[in-house]
Order: C-alpha cells, then sequence, then structure tokens
C-alpha cells in the first residue's frame, strides 16, 4: 500500500476548472471530447503538445480514425486550433485549446448579465407613496425642503442605483447622526456600502451593530489596582513638615 501511494503520488495530478466540468456541454464539447482534452492536458492548461496516437488509442479504446475525428470535431467547432511549441529546442505540432477558455469566458459573462437581470426584474418596484416618503424623510431630517435637483438625485438612487427606500432611510440615519446633512455625504454612504456587498437592511444593520461594539470594546475603562495621583505642581510636595 505504501508502494502504491508514493507511485500514485509520483505519477502527478490533472488540474480541471469545475466551472468547465459544469459547463463543457454548453460551449459545444462532447463527453468524449472532454475525455481526450483530459487524458492529453496532464501539466498543460492551454497548449498540449499533439499526444501519439497509439498511447490515446490503449487509455481509450478508440481507433486512430475515431481519434482523428474528435481532434478534427473540436477544431471545426473552435474549440482548439492547431500551433507549434517548442520541445528541446526543436518545433512541435500542438494543440491549443485557448479558443476553448475564450467561450467559457463568453459564458460566464452572459450567465453574469443573465443573473444581474433575473435580480433586478424580481426587486420590487418603488411606489410613488414609497418615494415621496423618501423625500420627506431627508426633508424632515435636514430642516429644509428639498431642491428639485437634490429631487432628481434621490431618484437615481432609486430608479438607476437600486437602492431600496429602506437602505436610503439607513444611510440618512448614519449622516444625522454624523451631524452631516447633505446628500453627498449620505451618497459616499451608500457607495461604501455597496463597496463592501452590503445590499440589505440586515446586512447593513449587523455591520453597524459589529462597529458599535468594536468601538465600546476600545473604550473599555480600566480595571487595574488604584493608582496613587501626584501633584506635580504641589509647592509643598517634598519638603518637611514643621
Amino acid at each position: 500500500m505504501d508502494q502504491f501511494a508514493r507511485d500514485l503520488f509520483q505519477s502527478g495530478e490533472t488540474v480541471l476548472s469545475n466551472f468547465l466540468l459544469k459547463n463543457y456541454r454548453k460551449i459545444g464539447l462532447s463527453n468524449e471530447e472532454l475525455l481526450l482534452y483530459v487524458l492529453i492536458k496532464r501539466h498543460a492548461t492551454l497548449v498540449v503538445p499533439m499526444p501519439e496516437i497509439t498511447k490515446l488509442q490503449e487509455l481509450t479504446g478508440y481507433s486512430q480514425q475515431e481519434l482523428f475525428e474528435l481532434f478534427h470535431q473540436m477544431i471545426q467547432k473552435k474549440l482548439a486550433k492547431i500551433t507549434k511549441v517548442e520541445i528541446n529546442h526543436q518545433p512541435v505540432d500542438a494543440y491549443d485549446f485557448t479558443p476553448m477558455y475564450e467561450k467559457l469566458a463568453l459564458l460566464n459573462e452572459h450567465q453574469e448579465k443573465q443573473a444581474e437581470t433575473s435580480q433586478l426584474a424580481t426587486t420590487p418596484a418603488v411606489t410613488e407613496q414609497q418615494r415621496q416618503s423618501v423625500f420627506e424623510s431627508i426633508e424632515k431630517e435636514f430642516g429644509r425642503t428639498l431642491s428639485p435637483l437634490e429631487m432628481e438625485s434621490i431618484s437615481q438612487w432609486i430608479d438607476l442605483d437600486h437602492y431600496s427606500p429602506k437602505i436610503i432611510e439607513l444611510a440618512l440615519k448614519e449622516a444625522v447622526l454624523s451631524q452631516v446633512y447633505n446628500l453627498k455625504y449620505m451618497d459616499r454612504i451608500l457607495r461604501s456600502w455597496e463597496q463592501m456587498h452590503l445590499t440589505t437592511p440586515q446586512q447593513i444593520e449587523e455591520n453597524a451593530r459589529k462597529r458599535r461594539m468594536g468601538h465600546t470594546e476600545q473604550e473599555t475603562p480600566y480595571k487595574g489596582p488604584k493608582i496613587p495621583f501626584i501633584k506635580i505642581s504641589d509647592p509643598n510636595r517634598g519638603k518637611d513638615k514643621s
């Protein structure tokens, strides 16, 4: 068993992207083509020297014709292309799988856009009553009427940035606590939450709670032994009493 473990370790490992395993069918890679890629990949990732067909025949049980057809199919589907690499100062033919990973990158970008669109579609629309309530809350705390330009900025938070009225109210609360009564300060608060990926009122409130706890710990009063206090400016200190 120890010898087998050593042999297993010395034989090396083939690392394969989980994203590829999850999506290879979506980019047009068949099961047989994926198997072929895994077998010839070994330590390489993008560019793989052309393997010996006889060894692939032994590993897969496919005929030479079947193997050539699989490679040809991958090239036709723009999953691979033929290139040259230098081994021991000699140019040799190789398969370049960069196109396959470019397809994966495009697929990932498409999936991210779909997820973003889906998230926006599921975001509940803000009613005019809710919008007006936000205006009134800010006016009340600022102690003045909002200008048309300020109302437009707040509407952009809602319509373009998709901040919920509740999150805007929380940003207003932070601004009031800091005694800064302007929209630019509120906008910085909203952007900072976005950068920290705080997207729900619950996450924001939990973050504020943790900040308060950390601040309280820093201000914990000294609980050690009493230290005598000596007034340095005392004129009588150090003089003998007569």
